[in-house]
């Protein structure tokens, strides 16, 4: 008999957002930043370097923005001071404001989910929740999300098998009734199998295909439909 189908969650990046010059956007913000604040000329590249190397030595754990904005100014030589890190977590959180765009379909995606009874979230490798938070809201689909966890607000990230597990917890559901949707094979396909739930690969930037996922899309637009093909087959 097929596993009952209650709650539908979506990854963010590569799923319902792409990427459209994200790294470009940070370094541009970040470089304009230390120039501009520190005195300093740093290239973008280096700068980027600096970003994404800040906070090595705690690689295990989700670091908020806010914290990897200290940690970035120390290496630099600067005092972290709390409105200096504060001003320069805006500049990351305009970069991802600046570096990505949701997919045109995700509100048709999220209503045709609902209209189903289903229940929907969002599990997310992030370093802010804020950010997802208040995208999803500037664009109306926050009010359709009835779970919303971010690694950053949980310190835990995907594929660990607890970020999944409080997700279902949190919306009072089995893992064997929960679908994830995103496009790692890894982070999003393995770490949903590893703990039961169903997952569903979408390919259009995947790195490769999985052989573990339970369906495969082109794009998030096709997700409704195989989620009613499994509904209908219950």
């Amino acid at each position: 008999m097929a596993k009952v189908v209650k709650a539908v969650f979506f990854d963010m990046g590569g799923t319902l957002v792409y990427d459209v010059g994200f790294e470009e956007a940070l370094s541009r913000n970040l470089a304009s930043f230390v120039e501009k604040k520190l005195g300093l000329r740093v290239e973008r590249e280096k700068v980027l370097s600096l970003w994404n190397g800040a906070g090595d030595s705690w690689r295990d754990v989700e670091l908020w923005d806010l914290a990897r904005a200290m940690l970035f100014l120390r290496e630099l030589g600067a005092t972290p001071r709390p409105t200096l890190a504060e001003e320069l977590y805006a500049r990351v959180l305009k970069s991802y404001v600046e570096g990505f765009r949701l997919e045109p379909c995700a509100e048709e995606v999220f209503s045709r989910l609902k209209e189903m009874g289903l229940l929907l979230g969002v599990i997310t490798n992030v370093g802010s929740y804020e950010i997802v938070s208040r995208r999803l809201a500037e664009v109306g689909l926050l009010d359709y999300v009835d779970v919303l966890v971010a690694s950053q607000a949980f310190g835990w990230r995907k594929p660990s098998e607890e970020i999944f597990r409080v997700a279902c917890w949190l919306a009072g559901q089995e893992p064997s009734t929960c679908v994830h949707v995103g496009d790692d094979p890894v982070a999003d396909v393995l770490g949903a199998k590893k703990v039961g739930m169903r997952a569903i690969q979408v390919l259009r930037v995947a790195k490769y295909r999985s052989d573990d996922a339970d369906a495969y899309v082109n794009s998030v637009s096709e997700v409704p439909s195989v989620v009613r093909s499994w509904l209908s087959s219950e």
